[in-house]
């Protein structure tokens, strides 16, 4: 391995510990408490070693948030079996967000926070486009999955792909928020309990989209 090369791999190294300490300070302080200064202690540099890879901490916060898509992307394409139809991978596409929403609470938040609050088109710098170009990916599994159902009829052929993707992720996303923020309300007054909410999503999931016309395992 020559100079050159050892040097751009340590510069790799140095940068993947700087986003994982960024993100124990983040997932355990939240963005708006979080600082440099507590990243670069967590990291054992100095603050000014930062600033030579990241801007400043919001720029680090999206490089996290990078590192939650491509989880996600990879978890919800795992679920997508080439061998199930459209439908089936739609529901477990869903059933995945839901799995990695609880295995991975940081991320989750993170992603959320960054498309709610974080996400300005007129400040798109590399580390915007590739969390933005992280964010599409993950959708796009699940337009993939709507378009093959379609062409396999499992699902309803007058259905749009990206408008129902993004209905759907829109629905299963609040549905995980109102779970994780209001389940001991809902649960006290309703005596219901998370798994009841989830399950029935999934009935009008699968009724809203399912094909009468072909026959589809559930």
């Amino acid at each position: 391995m020559g100079v050159s090369e050892r040097k751009e791999r340590e510069k790799l190294e140095r940068r993947n510990a700087i986003v994982d300490a960024a993100e124990r300070v983040f997932f355990s302080q939240g963005l708006e408490r979080a600082s440099m200064e507590q990243i670069a202690q967590e990291a054992e540099l100095s603050k000014g070693t930062l600033y030579l890879y990241f801007k400043n901490k919001e720029d680090l916060f999206k490089a996290v948030v990078l590192r939650g898509f491509i989880a996600l992307r990879r978890k919800l394409k795992e679920a997508a079996l080439p061998q199930d139809s459209g439908l089936e991978n739609v529901k477990a596409i869903s059933q995945a967000y839901i799995s990695f929403a609880n295995e991975h609470l940081g991320y989750f938040n993170a992603i959320l926070l960054y498309q709610n609050d974080m996400f300005d088109s007129g400040d798109l710098n590399g580390v915007s486009i590739k969390s933005l170009e992280g964010g599409n990916a993950v959708i796009g599994v699940l337009i993939h999955a709507i378009e093959k159902g379609i062409d396999d009829r499992s699902i309803l052929p007058h259905i749009q792909p990206v408008e129902t993707a993004f209905v759907l992720w829109s629905q299963i996303t609040g549905l995980l928020q109102v779970i994780q923020r209001k389940m001991r309300i809902i649960s006290f007054h309703y005596r219901i309990k998370s798994d009841d909410l989830l399950n029935h999503y999934f009935e009008l999931l699968i009724r809203s989209l399912t094909n009468p016309a072909t026959e589809t395992l559930h």
